[in-house]
């Protein structure tokens, strides 16, 4: 016998679902059966009624699949965030092309990947994919991820994950006798010199007592390409030594120093037990053609770095995500999935960040009848959406309470990510309370606890530079000022390097024209010369350089007169890196200037040996020799008429 139509008000039909409520049977069950029976209204059946059997199948599939998010008894308490799940949809091939790579340089074949795409895409979650490999093949799983602002110590973020595999190592070790070999090991890979490690790695004195370690003089080595032979060997000793796979992912290289990408040339003639992944943004208009970032690009080609090309999703991977965080059917949230992928064009961060606009806004809500997400398609359809992720977050951003504001303004000026050291400066400087802004902040997904820190992250570079867009563009430099000198105060004994490397960046994206007191010119300009003697230590002439052009910045208009002794410390410094860099135009400026403007002849010495050492860098060995001796008979040794006929 035929089945009379259901009337969905029907109150007969309102006790049925009831009843089957009551029995223990859950929500979505009790809605699936009701999309059933509302089939054989035909034509006027409801728009959640089903059309074929393939989605009937497919709903069951995903409630025995995903039981957790569709199988679920849901109410609006639970149910009021947006959860954002971990599955990559539409990354088939991407993922296929890890597993492909990975076996592949397990014999020989490749060193690792290089992730490319636009912002937004996902590079960084298929990190997550990498890791799982690590598991699988029993390896061990490290990450790090740089900042565009440089505002950490130079080389910290490799610092960082070596340490992490030296702990690990540490704590791994299986017996008494695998430690002292695996020390005597070290000992004779990196000889007298390892103490140079120690200051980048601290955690290498649990493999290799720093007692043993002896300080040598170096003068004659090129401490740079020294550093990066010794890490290198380290990474090759512990592998020999471990056995199991070692899974590294730097993160954000479009933003690394010059250092560190040199680092990681010297790295990826690792290649037995190592698996490298480097993750970088294309089509980011501040990085030019000469960036250091760019050159390492085009020389990693002798390197067998297979290149994963991450793109926006299509609309069916678009509608999978929504489906998914939403917790609701894939045929249920076609017609929302339409107008999110036209105004995103397929980025997943924008569709993201899209989902919570709409939920904040009220245009996605808790639908208690149906126990899930539901939306109002014809406002979400008449509304102008910004196609631009940027914009929409600053719009977003204008909404959240003064307070919540004015934090993610300052986090976004430190950088990427900020350290609860900073976080309690900062609240006694601005007199609020920063760290529960920071837990506001959390909740409300623009900011992240990074795991096994003190450090708190935003959630997407994107998320950063909305904060710091929204800073009126002639009062970001004062901020940066005022935040530096405040860190400074409490870093003036030199103790804590980040502090101090934070403290000093800061005031340099200031600048000297913002200072409203002369006198703390010299001040900073003396940190910079200090902060560059430390990355001279570690071995970054590229930071170093940086820092000592920033200090003759701070230097006053009359400083050969007023600030002497600093002045010829600075050029001097700048001149040394310079050289050390092969920057040879940069080291002659800096060395000219000396000699032109020192008052005594000691202080032009360094000048004069920088100059010697351009021309014997150009390969003008005999202008280089001329050179030398016409100084010496300018300064009274008569060498150069005895000589000059042997040449």
């Amino acid at each position: 016998r035929k089945r009379s139509a259901v009337d969905k008000n029907d109150s007969n039909y309102a006790d049925q679902m009831h009843r089957l409520k009551s029995l223990g049977v859950h929500d979505p069950i009790c809605v699936l059966l009701r999309n059933l029976l509302d089939c054989v209204n035909g034509d006027f059946c409801g728009n959640e009624a089903y059309k074929t059997f393939a989605d009937v199948k497919l709903d069951l599939e995903m409630m025995i699949d995903v039981p957790l998010r569709f199988l679920r008894n849901c109410d609006a308490g639970q149910s009021c965030q947006i959860e954002r799940g971990d599955i990559l949809f539409g990354r088939e091939e991407c993922i296929k092309q890890l597993n492909d790579a990975y076996k592949r340089s397990c014999s020989g074949e490749f060193n690792g990947v290089l992730i490319r795409g636009e912002a937004g895409v996902g590079k960084s979650k298929l990190s997550t994919i990498i890791e799982q490999i690590a598991r699988d093949s029993n390896g061990c799983f490290f990450r790090g991820k740089f900042d565009q602002n440089h505002e950490i110590k130079p080389l910290s973020v490799i610092g960082h994950v070596f340490n992490n595999i030296c702990n690990m190592i540490a704590v791994d070790i299986f017996s008494f006798e695998d430690e002292i070999k695996l020390a005597k090991s070290l000992e004779s890979a990196l000889g007298s010199r390892a103490w140079v490690l120690a200051q980048i790695v601290p955690s290498l004195s649990k493999l290799m007592p720093l007692q043993q370690l002896s300080c040598v003089s170096l003068q004659s080595v090129d401490l740079a390409e020294s550093v990066r032979y010794l890490l290198s060997t380290l990474l090759s000793t512990i592998t020999k030594h471990f056995g199991k796979p070692i899974f590294i992912v730097f993160d954000d290289v479009q933003w690394a120093d010059a250092a560190s990408l040199q680092m990681f040339t010297s790295l990826l003639y690792t290649k037995k037990n190592v698996f490298f992944a480097f993750c970088c943004r294309d089509g980011d208009t501040s990085i030019q053609a000469e960036d250091p970032f760019q050159v390492w690009l085009q020389s990693i080609s002798v390197f067998s770095l297979q290149q994963i090309h991450v793109t926006n999703l299509d609309y069916e991977g678009v509608n999978n995500l929504i489906s998914h965080d939403l917790c609701v059917s894939p045929r249920l949230t076609r017609p929302l999935s339409k107008i999110i992928f036209n105004k995103s064009l397929g980025n997943p961060f924008f569709v993201w960040r899209l989902l919570e606009s709409l939920k904040k806004n009220e245009m996605i809500y808790f639908s208690r009848r149906e126990s899930r997400f539901a939306w109002d398609i014809d406002k979400i359809s008449d509304l102008e959406i910004s196609d631009d992720v940027l914009s929409l977050l600053i719009m977003e951003m204008k909404k959240l309470p003064s307070d919540i504001q004015m934090g993610l303004k300052v986090f976004s000026c430190i950088g990427a990510s900020v350290n609860e050291a900073v976080i309690e400066i900062l609240s006694s400087h601005l007199a609020i309370n920063l760290g529960s802004i920071l837990d506001d902040a959390t909740r409300k997904c623009y900011m992240d606890k990074v795991a096994g820190t003190k450090k708190y992250r935003f959630v997407h570079d994107r998320v950063q530079q909305a904060a710091y867009e929204m800073i009126p563009e002639e009062d970001r430099r004062l901020y940066h000022m005022n935040f530096g000198l405040s860190i400074c105060s409490h870093v003036l004994n030199g103790e804590n390097d980040d502090l101090f490397f934070t403290s000093v960046n800061q005031m340099n994206q200031g600048g000297p024209e913002i200072l409203a007191d002369p006198s703390q010119k010299p001040v900073i300009a003396r940190l910079n010369l200090n902060a560059g003697a430390k990355c001279i230590e570690l071995s970054d002439y590229a930071s170093a350089i940086r820092y000592f052009t920033n200090g003759v910045a701070f230097l006053g208009p009359n400083h050969w007169n007023d600030q002497y002794d600093l002045s010829i410390e600075l050029y001097d410094s700048a001149a040394d890196a310079a050289c050390n860099l092969s920057d040879l135009v940069l080291a002659e400026d800096f060395a000219k200037t000396i000699i032109h403007r020192a008052k005594w002849t000691e202080h032009k010495l360094n000048a004069f040996y920088v100059m010697s050492k351009t021309l014997r860098k150009k390969s003008l060995l005999r202008e280089s020799i001329h050179y030398v001796l016409s100084v010496l008979n300018e300064l009274g040794m008569f060498l150069y008429d005895l000589l000059r006929n042997l040449l």
